[in-house]
């Protein structure tokens, strides 16, 4: 009987095994399928929440970069003093008449309405008038004459890449306004006229700051400038000094 008994616990030893050993294996899923393409959505979905945000962080860029001409602590309005030789062609044959030169300019930079960084530095427009005098003949008969040349031009700008100095080229039109007074003894005779005025030029114009904001910069330029009266024509040779803002 014991014999028997212990056969039988012998034989069912390896059933139990086997038994236990099926009950410890992982229970298999049958939706391993639908898994897969969970997860296929989900990085679809997180690479298009991605795209979505790297959009909206473009378009911020861009819109920035739009105002940013409205943080501009400088508003581009400048005064200027200019002066110098005032090469007034001779109305009597001889090549030039040279005298001195001085005036006043007022300089609008337009370009500033322009967002783009660079185009904004190459556009300016100059409300300017200059002076110049003469006094010719002897001294019982001799005429002074007082040139006043107003003028608006727009100009072209290259600027020195980011430096503060930039090339220009200029054209514009006014009037000249010619007074003169002839002597005769103890007699004067006053004489005026206007005449159309075209004008061109090239210079060198600088603008550095003198604040950490820049919302102040002193302006300066060289310039030769060309103006046409008539069948005359004058050349300024000289350059200006003054303020921006």
């Amino acid at each position: 009987m014991i014999s028997r008994l212990f056969a039988v616990l012998i034989l069912a030893a390896p059933l139990t095994a086997f038994a236990q050993r099926d009950d410890d294996a992982p229970i298999p899923y049958d939706d391993d399928q639908p898994k897969v393409e969970r997860t296929k959505k989900h990085r679809r979905d997180d690479e298009g929440e991605r795209l979505r945000e790297e959009d909206e962080d473009e378009e911020k860029r861009e819109k920035a970069e739009k105002l940013t001409h409205l943080d501009d602590p400088n508003v581009g309005l400048s005064v200027e003093f200019a002066a110098g030789a005032m090469l007034l062609e001779s109305s009597r044959g001889a090549l030039v008449d040279p005298r001195f030169g001085w005036g006043f300019r007022f300089t609008w930079e337009f370009g500033r309405l322009i967002a783009d960084e660079y185009l904004r530095e190459m556009f300016f427009a100059d409300l300017t008038w200059l002076y110049a005098a003469t006094h010719d003949g002897t001294t019982q008969v001799n005429a002074d004459s007082n040139s006043h040349d107003f003028t608006i031009a727009p100009a072209f700008a290259l600027p020195f890449g980011k430096s503060f100095m930039s090339a220009y080229a200029q054209v514009g039109a006014g009037f000249n306004y010619d007074w003169s007074a002839v002597h005769v003894g103890m007699t004067e005779t006053n004489l005026a006229g206007t005449k159309f005025l075209f004008q061109y030029g090239l210079g060198l114009r600088g603008r550095p700051a003198v604040s950490e904001s820049g919302a102040v910069r002193i302006s300066f330029r060289i310039e030769v400038t060309r103006l046409m009266r008539g069948y005359l024509t004058d050349t300024f040779l000289g350059g200006s000094l003054g303020v921006t803002f």
